[in-house]
């Protein structure tokens, strides 16, 4: 069984997908699963389900949705096998009681972790886990979910993808596979066309491959972008990256700008 909400929101069940309702259910599961195995106070839930509009008698409607969707979770049960997902009531509120490694979000989280320990001893293994964790990306998380908490995970889990984004392709670069970022990140860019770290790995990895001009073309575009959307220019790092390559230099792998972006 595994809860996906990287992407549209998801139970699957032996491989096939569940039918989980309205969207006002899912939205119910998701703030269960963000928080799995920890209780969730029912005055959060409402909050998370509602925000400033709950109905005029929540609790009621909730409890509902929690029910449909304790049926829903028995369907998991494998036969002699795995045991059903399972929704709790505690003292301190309802839990989701699966193992977080079912959940995609809380397993990007862990595959992120593991390569930052990985990078302390072999770079390869860390990329090679930063792309596992890229690869659970299925599009919107929530997708098609309204509110403001849905936004607010959505925005949080752009960013977490960002940083994982941008530490992958300094990974590669730092090993010497510029060809890697050259082909993935111009996508990611698509979708964070503001994000100067992507743009300064994407530029090193043109230089490293021998297209130095399509490296300071790009450069040209993201500070048209940038004055264009922002009112800005490029950060320093970008800026000394650009005044690198007029002066001919090669940057060094693992010279990189952080990862906190624009987005």
């Amino acid at each position: 069984m595994d809860v996906r909400l990287l992407g549209e929101v998801e139970v699957r069940s032996a491989g096939r997908p569940l039918d989980i309702g309205t969207p006002r259910q899912q939205v119910v599961l998701a703030a269960l699963a963000v928080d799995v195995r920890q209780p969730v106070p029912i005055e959060t839930l409402v909050d998370r389900v509602w925000g400033h509009r709950p109905p005029a008698r929540p609790r009621p409607v909730l409890y509902a949705h929690l029910s449909r969707i304790r049926a829903l979770l028995r369907q998991t049960a494998a036969p002699g096998g795995e045991a059903a997902a399972r929704i709790e009531r505690r003292h301190a509120g309802y839990v989701l009681d699966v193992e977080p490694e079912r959940v995609d979000l809380h397993r990007f989280r862990r595959l992120v972790e593991r390569a930052a320990e990985d990078r302390q001893h072999d770079d390869e293994a860390g990329a090679a886990t930063l792309a596992e964790a890229l690869r659970l990306w299925r599009g919107e998380p929530l997708a098609g979910l309204s509110g403001e908490w849905a936004a607010r995970v959505r925005a949080s889990w752009h960013q977490r993808r960002l940083d994982a984004a941008v530490r992958w392709a300094q990974a590669e670069f730092r090993l010497g596979r510029p060809g890697a970022v050259i082909a993935s990140v111009p996508d990611l860019t698509a979708e964070y066309p503001l994000a100067e770290p992507l743009e300064h790995v994407l530029i090193q990895a043109l230089h490293a491959a021998g297209r130095g001009a399509e490296a300071l073309d790009r450069y040209g575009a993201v500070r048209r972008r940038l004055a264009e959307e922002l009112g800005t220019t490029p950060g320093r790092e970008l800026q000394a990256l650009y005044r690198a390559l007029l002066a001919g230099a090669h940057p060094r792998p693992g010279t990189c700008c952080a990862t906190t972006a624009n987005t």
